[in-house]
């Protein structure tokens, strides 16, 4: 019974951190688009648009978080696939790692970026740069919440438990 737990329980965090990752990478989009569409929001010492500098700053705040939200709806969408099997090698090979969580969420954001174009479509370096990271931040995301312990819940396995350290049974 506590191996249906356990793999109860280890679904359970994966939604989270998964929910948690799109949102940062959502807003890591929108914190992008924002000072990227909008330089004027950009605080300045001179002058801000609106004249007070805390209103500036909460009307800058609730668009990042908008936009982001909104960015990290398309993500989840355009992502489920490559980021549920890249998911599924980590935790069937137990890779713990930060760099693997960030090799197969870069080639997850990569997949991603070629399938949704057309044939003829070469991104340009900064799109590849702006898809890597975003990909990265959401990568690193998911680690900090789910990756670190991937492939925990197979000790209850019975094979896996009586397992020497040779890796023999």
């Amino acid at each position: 019974m506590s191996l249906i737990l356990s793999v109860i329980w280890r679904l359970i965090v994966i939604f989270i951190a998964l929910f948690i990752a799109i949102a940062a990478a959502g807003i890591f989009i929108g914190f992008g688009a924002i000072f990227g569409l909008y330089p004027e929001l950009l605080p300045s010492n001179e002058a801000t648009v609106f004249g007070d500098p805390d209103v500036d700053f909460w009307i800058l705040v609730v668009a990042v978080i908008g936009v982001g939200f909104w960015s990290s709806l398309k993500l989840a969408g355009l992502a489920v696939i490559p980021v549920m099997i890249a998911i599924i090698i980590t935790e069937m090979m137990r890779w713990q790692s930060v760099i693997a969580h960030l090799l197969l969420g870069g080639a997850a954001g990569l997949f991603v970026l070629i399938s949704q174009q057309s044939q003829d479509f070469t991104p340009s370096e900064g799109t590849l740069i702006v898809t890597l990271a975003t990909s990265f931040v959401a990568a690193f995301f998911y680690w900090l919440i789910a990756g670190r312990s991937a492939g925990n819940w197979m000790k209850q396995l019975p094979a896996v438990s009586k397992q020497n350290t040779n890796g023999e049974s």
